[in-house]
C-alpha cells in the first residue's frame, strides 16, 4: 500500500524468519541456531507414531528434533509457498514430500509453521500438518 509505514517489528521478524528458512534450505544448522533464543519452544502436535513430534525446548531440543527429523525422515520436497508476517508473528505456509525412512512409504502434505520472534531471535517454533497422514507413513503394519 502506498504511503503506509513500515512497521519495524515486522521487518525484523521477517528478516529474521527468513533467514531461517534460508539456513534450514542450506543444511546451515549453525545459523540456524543463532536464530533461535536459548529458551526457544520447538515442535509438533504429539503423535505415538511420528518420532519427531511433540515440543521441545532449548537449542539442544531442537537439535534434538533435527537429528530425529534427519535419522527418520527423507525430506524430497519442501517448498514454502508463502510467508505471512505481522508485528512479532509469522505463519509459513507450504508444501512438502518426505519418506519415512522405517517404512520407505513416502507422504505429501501441506503445513503451516508459527513462528515468534521476540528481540531478534525466534522464541517460538509450531509446525502444523496432517499428523494422521504422516502416522499412517511410519506405521509399519
Amino acid at each position: 500500500m502506498i504511503g503506509r509505514p513500515v512497521d519495524p517489528v515486522t521487518e525484523r521478524t521477517r528478516t529474521v524468519v527468513g533467514a531461517a528458512y534460508s539456513a534450514f534450505a542450506s543444511h546451515d544448522i549453525p545459523a540456524l541456531l543463532a536464530l533461535l533464543s536459548p529458551e526457544v519452544e520447538w515442535g509438533e502436535p504429539e503423535n505415538p507414531l511420528i518420532p519427531s513430534s511433540g515440543m521441545r525446548h532449548g537449542t539442544a531440543g531442537v537439535m534434538d528434533w533435527l537429528k530425529v527429523g534427519n535419522e527418520t525422515e527423507d525430506i524430497r520436497a519442501f517448498d514454502l509457498h508463502r510467508l505471512l508476517v505481522d508485528g512479532d508473528m509469522a505463519a509459513a505456509i507450504g508444501r512438502t514430500r518426505i519418506v519415512a525412512r522405517p517404512t520407505g512409504k513416502v507422504y505429501e502434505m501441506d503445513f503451516v509453521h508459527l513462528v515468534t520472534v521476540k528481540d531478534g531471535a525466534i522464541v517460538r517454533f509450531v509446525e502444523s500438518f496432517d499428523t494422521w497422514l504422516a502416522a499412517e507413513a511410519f506405521r509399519s503394519t
